[in-house]
């Protein structure tokens, strides 16, 4: 399978790590934004500008994964949407030593690390990260855009909405919602449903800011 990897940042770093292991994979090469270009290469990996990569690699024979611009989580899947309207289909991304059970039920270009544990259950959509050593707990729903951070643990029934950020160790108590561009402080504790567009952070977590207007910005 060609695949062509969006991104040339850390996150497309990591994944590259594993995923060129993988005989499945053919990695073709690396494309970012415009915007974003500077080097024409990256992990031994020829880079192109994303304004006209489908004269490049036909959407009909390559796949994309996309993890760029993860700075900003409405500006990342924006990018993402801009790809998918070129024609090219997404694969996921599972490691091989992540915990996935059978019933889970996931959309596209989403990005599992090893490690994680994903319960009975479980719903995710389209353009999510779940990072190393995160557990979560049974009938979860993960709408899209969302990150979420090494080890944290996530209980059962919570639903994590679209474009949210949970800091590295955190902890979601069960049938919590956290809302839409929620960003969740490192090492926070949410014990009540988060509004959306705010910052959390504490133990328990309490709102400290918010962001409507720009969205999250890391």
């Amino acid at each position: 399978m060609n695949l062509l990897i969006h991104g040339t940042g850390k996150q497309a770093q990591l994944v590259y790590g594993e995923i060129s292991r993988d005989k499945k994979y053919r990695v073709v090469g690396f494309t970012c934004d415009d915007e974003f270009f500077k080097d024409a290469a990256f992990m031994g990996k020829k880079v192109f500008k994303i304004s006209g990569i489908e004269k490049i690699f036909n959407p009909k024979n390559t796949f994309v994964l996309s993890l760029g611009l993860f700075s900003s989580p409405r500006k990342r899947y924006t990018s993402y949407l801009n790809i998918k309207k070129k024609g090219y289909k997404f694969i996921n991304f599972i490691s091989k030593n992540a915990i996935i059970q059978k019933d889970l039920k996931i959309g596209e270009n989403n990005v599992i690390y090893g490690g994680v544990y994903l319960d009975f259950y479980g719903t995710i959509g389209n353009n999510n990260v779940i990072r190393p050593n995160t557990y979560i707990g049974h009938n979860f729903e993960i709408e899209n855009g969302v990150y979420i951070s090494p080890g944290c643990n996530i209980a059962g029934y919570c639903k994590i909405k679209n474009l949210s950020f949970i800091g590295i160790g955190s902890t979601v108590i069960e049938k919590k919602i956290v809302s839409e561009e929620t960003l969740i402080g490192a090492a926070s504790l949410v014990i009540k449903d988060t509004k959306p567009f705010s910052k959390y952070a504490g133990t328990p977590a309490k709102k400290i800011g918010e962001h409507k207007e720009t969205g999250i910005i890391l």
